[in-house]
């Protein structure tokens, strides 16, 4: 069962690569290089600045969240968002093993654990805040732009699923502790005593978390400022391309991309997802789809620059430390 399970990334990942190629075959692989390769060095090194500059402004959002006796630097968030991000996109673990390494990497750092998972937690929750007024913005902006789009009434739906579904999450942020507890203890007995203590004090990170209502409040604002970064950076990616689209046009073209590639959550990268949403989405301004594509594999390519000196240094820090471990 569990080999089964291991599986299933891998089968949807290669589906991704085969959507991909499909892609490229059909709108031409001569044209889907030709646009890539009339990119310069310099545009490229802007689009790759564009998301470095979004990380930062993620990083900040997560030390908002941190309580002041455990907080860590802003270089550690840092580093710690870019490899949530990097194992979140790149490994087989789906985004739900990037919120655990990016978690441990500020606690091997000195962060309690408690406090390292609950503002992972928080911080994961006010980005999907922030992210559900992005899209509505998007939304509104498509709505306006291409009334007529077969988009607005699923996206529309699926916006108001995801709303009731936000404030599921906080309320069980808010009060699930007791009601988990109370499970635990009937499941687990005297020997589950060490589970339990964890789960006590992971609430009790969270009520404190919660009871600074300023920083949430804060921090789902620069969440949603770098939703519009995201905007920002395709913005500039079909600037580089050679695309005049305005910027509006940016933000729902990013807005409705982000609530596609939500429902692939269980596909690795999104690999095809993004591909198809992006000839989708791009075509109804008018963009031609060997540029679309070309944009998609832009930011792909993008994404692995950054991505790969993330992934070797962390492995290298981490066997480091298992090699001292050792040692000791």
């Amino acid at each position: 069962m569990k080999k089964h399970a291991r599986l299933i990334p891998a089968i949807f990942a290669l589906a991704g690569v085969a959507i991909v190629t499909g892609l490229v075959i059909y709108f031409g692989a001569g044209d889907v290089l030709r646009v890539l390769t009339s990119v310069n060095i310099y545009g490229f090194i802007e689009y790759i600045g564009a998301q470095l500059g979004i990380t930062l402004g993620l990083a900040l959002c997560w030390r908002m969240l941190l309580r002041s006796k455990s907080r860590g630097s802003f270089p550690l968030l840092v580093w710690g968002r870019l490899v949530r991000d990097a194992t979140g996109e790149f490994l087989p673990f789906s985004q739900v093993g990037g919120f655990v390494l990016g978690a441990r990497v500020i606690t091997l750092a000195g962060v309690t654990v408690p406090d390292a998972v609950a503002s992972t937690i928080g911080d994961v929750t006010t980005e999907f805040l922030g992210e559900l007024v992005f899209i509505g913005v998007g939304l509104a902006i498509l709505a306006h732009l291409a009334p007529s789009s077969d988009l607005l009434v699923p996206v529309a739906i699926g916006l108001c699923i995801a709303v009731v579904m936000a404030v599921g999450l906080i309320l069980v942020q808010r009060g699930g502790g007791k009601i988990f507890r109370a499970i635990a203890e009937k499941l687990a007995g005297a020997a589950g005593e060490g589970a339990i203590l964890h789960m006590d004090r992971l609430q009790q990170s969270l009520d404190n978390m919660y009871a600074k209502r300023d920083r949430l409040a804060w921090a789902a604002f620069f969440h949603l400022v770098c939703w519009f970064g995201t905007a920002t950076a395709s913005f500039v990616g079909f600037h580089a391309l050679g695309v005049p689209l305005s910027f509006s046009d940016a933000i729902a073209i990013e807005a409705m991309l982000h609530a596609i590639m939500a429902l692939a959550f269980f596909v690795p990268g999104r690999v095809g997802i993004q591909e198809g949403a992006y000839t989708l989405l791009a075509g109804i301004f008018g963009v031609p789809p060997d540029i679309a594509l070309s944009l998609s594999l832009l930011r792909r390519a993008r994404d692995f620059v950054i991505a790969v000196p993330v992934l070797v240094a962390w492995q290298t820090l981490e066997a480091k430390r298992l090699r001292a471990a050792a040692i000791q």
